[in-house]
């Protein structure tokens, strides 16, 4: 793995894959909630659609088939804190490839008509998100955590602020965030030097500028945010303040994430499906940041059982605080996090992906090996030191409940 950075500020990374014979090609952003105003909600996200609808020398449809004809993949996510277009093709195509993909970042004509067009899609994906209690949950529990703060907004924005954004306003977050500084381009898998060239050629005339927006460390609170809508289940998040994305002790909250909810063996995943069968669909899991963290539990349970799960969620979390995991527990979870560390970055988009992110926001890459050491040295004590500094503070909680009558 090596990364360099062009004369402009674009960095890039590389990790070749021995016997591969794909090549995934990505371009991050540091544009996504975070980097936005209350004026413009939601516009990292579309302009993360509106990329596909047409260049200077490709409609819509031309991009489209272009990917489908080469049997490859492309697509793109827009998160709290960054953005990212990405390819997967055959190691042969990768630099065809990467010309449409820049072509799209940079020659997008932002049509009128489509941008209109575009707009409704994005009012329809935020219906869908509201029309399905789980998603909406989470995004109450965002309110919940974070109040007034720009996280506590949805990515896809509200149908009132994506129907607000212009074209104008657009253009102007294009040429803010869109810049060299913001911008690592991560390729892994079979990687041939004229793509190497090819990025650097493509990449080199990006324009440089600082961008004037600061992120400010949020506060996180502990507030309950509930709405009633047409469902069958009750729908419950918990959120708790965790670590961040620089803290040495990564390992340590993978391992006790797997521990309380995130496997099939898990306390919360044993105690409330399997041994109550309260309900189905039940997990954890944490986000980390480059300043902060949270642990999240999710469950999904009848309305009239969602106090036996509160009361089985408490007990099990308290037991947690005063007895922490067993040392079987900690060494299973070692195990686990060996296992899935080395399986999750198998594909070239996995190592693509993880490289990418991290050097946009932490600007260091550890190498899975360094992990994978540190998850060895992982320590009964300190995993359970974490559990207790996370779930003896009061959570935000949020509720999607049924409709009264």
């Amino acid at each position: 793995m090596e990364w360099m950075t062009l004369e402009n500020g674009v960095r890039i990374i590389i990790e070749p894959i021995e016997g591969s014979h794909s090549t995934s090609t990505g371009v991050f952003i540091k544009a996504g909630t975070r980097t936005e105003s209350f004026e413009n909600i939601g516009i990292s996200h579309l302009i993360e659609h509106m990329l596909f609808k047409g260049t200077k020398t490709k409609n819509a449809k031309e991009i489209a088939s272009f990917f489908d004809e080469l049997g490859g993949s492309v697509n793109a996510f827009t998160s709290k804190d960054h953005t990212c277009f990405y390819v997967k093709t055959l190691d042969e195509h990768a630099v065809m490839a990467l010309d449409v993909l820049t072509d799209m970042l940079f020659e997008s004509v932002l049509d009128e008509n489509e941008l209109e067009k575009e707009k409704r899609v994005v009012v329809e994906e935020i219906k869908m998100y509201e029309d399905t209690p789980e998603d909406l949950v989470h995004e109450l529990l965002a309110i919940a955590a974070y109040r007034d703060d720009l996280l506590a907004q949805p990515i896809l924005g509200t149908e009132e602020s994506v129907n607000r954004l212009t074209r104008d306003q657009l253009v102007d977050y294009l040429q803010e965030r869109y810049t060299a500084e913001e911008i690592v381009v991560s390729i892994a898998g079979n990687i041939s030097n004229e793509l190497i060239d090819a990025v650097k050629g493509r990449f080199a005339n990006i324009p440089s500028r600082e961008s004037s927006k600061q992120l400010n460390h949020p506060e996180l609170f502990h507030d309950t945010v509930t709405k009633q809508k047409e469902t069958e289940q009750a729908h419950l998040c918990w959120n708790y303040g965790a670590i961040s994305a620089t803290d040495e002790r990564l390992p340590h909250l993978a391992l006790m994430n797997n521990a309380i909810g995130a496997t099939m063996s898990s306390r919360l995943f044993q105690s409330i499906r399997e041994e109550e069968g309260l309900a189905y669909s039940i997990y954890s899991y944490y986000t980390t940041f480059a300043d902060h963290g949270t642990f999240t539990i999710y469950v999904g349970t009848s309305p009239d059982t969602l106090k036996q799960v509160e009361v089985i969620l408490e007990r099990e979390l308290t037991r947690l605080v005063e007895e922490g995991l067993t040392d079987e527990e900690v060494d299973k979870g070692k195990r686990q996090l060996k296992g899935s560390l080395v399986l999750g970055n198998e594909s070239s988009s996995a190592r693509m992906n993880r490289n990418g992110r991290n050097l946009l926001l932490l600007d260091e890459v550890e190498p899975i090996e360094h992990v994978i050491q540190k998850v060895e040295r992982i320590e009964g004590e300190e995993v359970n030191a974490l559990i207790r500094e996370v779930l003896k503070q009061q959570p935000a909680k949020s509720y999607v409940l049924p409709n009264e009558g």
